[in-house]
């Protein structure tokens, strides 16, 4: 924990490689949820449920290292509530998350679709916090829009989008892009504080709680006992979920840190770029899984194209 706090003090001036770890960490996610749905959960409950439930060890591993004084938390009721909002967010948005790919299990354009956060954030800091950007930024941000919109041009990918997938997708994109923007005003309140990293760390533990939270009332209202599966899986879902924790560890300190939340947001869409490269990875070693990652590089170069259309917004924006 130390040597991650000491990273985070390194990269306080270099935002943009801490945000660009949490999309790397999140592909390694998504290519092990893509197995998950295909042969372990079964439906999109288990895989939200096992999600926050796991959002619990931040605190089993993190709380000691919290050296706040009581005295310290006074006043601090509604800032503490906005970053468990952020966690019952992100949770909610991993709901639709895993419904989208029990629709279709193509992370890697789910992926694409997910980065319609770029326009979100922006527009509901606007909205909540009456933040206002310079132009040449909403255009980078514009330019990286246009690199995800870019999946009409192959009718193969077009014709995997219905109705009901944008409709899942669009759930997952707002809910997401509300934790955001939940989270980066609770970093900048605890930030207004003087408490330094412990006031990130304090964020970051109230996101996780609520993370876990609701996870724990997706199981209790739909009567799910998930640990059958966690006994399991247990050992894989440590990796999971350990990678899951560096990529939300990665975020939120970007998130803390950035000029703009609406600038993570931008470079988080990266995230199908380590999915293909994963996905090439696995079929190459492999292949015996190439029918489950082969669906992960359809459309490969349109992919290619777009991720390149993206690189030249987050240039503009940084």
């Amino acid at each position: 924990m130390g040597f991650l706090i000491s990273l985070l003090n390194f990269l306080q001036s270099h935002w943009l490689i801490l945000a660009f770890l949490a999309p790397m960490f999140w592909a390694l996610v998504n290519i092990i949820d893509v197995y998950f749905v295909g042969k372990v959960y079964r439906d999109a409950l288990d895989g939200t449920i096992i999600a926050g439930l796991f959002h619990i060890l931040p605190w089993l591993a993190l709380i000691f290292f919290l050296k706040i004084n009581p005295s310290q938390l006074i006043n601090m009721n509604q800032t503490l509530l906005i970053a468990l909002l952020g966690g019952v967010l992100n949770i909610s948005a991993f709901y639709f998350y895993f419904k989208t790919l029990f629709n279709r299990n193509d992370v890697a354009l789910l992926q694409i679709i997910w980065g319609l956060t770029v326009v979100a954030v922006p527009v509901l800091s606007f909205l909540f916090w009456g933040e206002i950007l310079p132009f040449y930024k909403y255009l980078g941000m514009g330019v990286v829009l246009l690199g995800a919109t870019m999946l009409s041009m192959s009718k193969g990918l077009r014709s995997k989008i219905s109705r009901r997938y944008l409709g899942t997708m669009l759930g997952a994109v707002v809910f997401l892009s509300l934790s955001m923007v939940f989270q980066d005003r609770a970093y900048s309140d605890l930030a207004a504080k003087g408490l330094g990293n412990q006031g990130f760390l304090l964020g970051f533990l109230f996101f996780s709680l609520g993370a876990f939270l609701t996870g724990l009332f997706f199981a209790i209202v739909n009567q799910r006992n998930p640990w059958p599966l966690i006994k399991k899986y247990f050992k894989i879902f440590l990796v999971l979920e350990g990678a899951a924790f560096l990529g939300n560890f990665a975020s939120q300190g970007a998130i803390s840190v950035a000029p703009s939340v609406s600038f993570v947001a931008a470079v988080e869409t990266f995230v199908p770029v380590f999915v293909l490269l994963f996905s090439l990875l696995i079929i190459f070693f492999a292949p015996s899984l190439k029918k489950i990652y082969q669906e992960q590089i359809g459309g490969i170069w349109v992919k290619i194209i777009a991720t390149v259309v993206m690189v030249v917004g987050v240039y503009l924006i940084s």
